[in-house]
């Protein structure tokens, strides 16, 4: 009896040298090392604040800043951030997170009129991942298989299990057309699953609630809630969304179906504040009618169809 006494007191004390070994080591090289890592993974300069240590394995980041491409437009920063090691990085080359949460995120997406002098090199400006022989890996059909391929392929810099944004923010911008084009999103909520970087082939489930802010727009204030899967680098996507109005009454949702960036869109149209009673009921049995008011009412809006 005294030697398990014994035994789970020599337990404890290792665990406390442990987790005081861990919070040393984070405070020491935990700003450095993720640095490098995110950096790694994004192909652009990553700049941490303050970093402490968060149990069992992670710690805690302020001000996250992300650089803009030498093209400009895209942006990204955070208040916080908190990550959460995985167990499994202990037996593979790349850092693996079982989470990554951001909380107060803004995420700035310009698109810009292509300059003839520089060249589209996607992979450097984004760093997607695409296989030498122009093969593709297939899209997993589970999380476990995701994993697999992960585990499979060293040149992945960091897996995240579960990536999550808290009261973030998202700004849209589009200078490529005629006339630009803007909206943004606040509240935003995201969680996503199984999350490569540099990005891969690969399937990541996702689900996503906002609200949606533009000055003039009618839909301003709606909130949109979507669900479903993306392939970023494939352009594959199977998703279901939803604008709600302020009342809370559905005025709108949607089927979005891509594959091969070839995307299909159905859903039905039911806003109180774009149409009239009359024209609602003039709409409500005819599918090709829903479809004209869909086209027009996003074109209304300025988007480019």
């Amino acid at each position: 009896m005294k030697i398990f006494k014994k035994l789970i007191v020599l337990l404890i004390l290792l665990l406390i040298l442990f987790f005081a070994g861990m919070r040393l080591y984070v405070e020491v090289y935990g700003k450095d090392l993720i640095e490098e890592a995110l950096a790694s993974a994004l192909k652009r300069s990553v700049t941490l604040g303050k970093v402490s240590y968060h149990f069992p394995l992670g710690l805690r980041a302020q001000d996250i800043r992300v650089a803009q491409t030498p093209e400009g437009g895209n942006s990204f920063g955070a208040q916080d951030i908190v990550l959460q090691l995985s167990f499994d990085a202990i037996f593979q080359r790349q850092f693996v997170f079982d989470s990554v949460i951001f909380v107060k995120p803004l995420v700035v997406i310009e698109k810009i009129k292509k300059s003839e002098d520089i060249p589209d090199e996607e992979a450097r400006r984004y760093g997607v991942v695409v296989p030498p022989d122009g093969s593709v890996l297939p899209a997993p059909d589970s999380a476990s298989d995701g994993e697999k391929n992960l585990s499979n392929d060293k040149q992945a810099g960091v897996f995240i299990k579960q990536l999550v944004f808290k009261q973030g923010r998202f700004q849209y911008t589009n200078r490529s057309i005629d006339q630009d084009f803007s909206f943004s999103m606040e509240d935003v909520y995201l969680n996503a699953e199984q999350v490569s970087l540099p990005l891969r082939a690969g399937r990541t489930d996702f689900n996503v609630s906002g609200r949606l802010v533009k000055k003039g727009n009618p839909l301003s204030g709606s909130s949109v809630q979507g669900d479903g899967w993306a392939d970023i680098v494939q352009r594959n996507m199977e998703a279901k969304i939803e604008i709600i109005e302020a009342d809370g009454s559905v005025g709108m949702t949607a089927q979005a179906v891509s594959k091969n960036n070839d995307m299909q869109v159905q859903g039905e149209v039911k806003f109180q504040s774009l149409f009239m009673e009359k024209e609602k009921e003039a709409v409500s049995d005819d599918s090709s009618a829903v479809n004209q008011l869909i086209f027009d009412a996003l074109s209304s809006a300025g988007v480019n169809i």
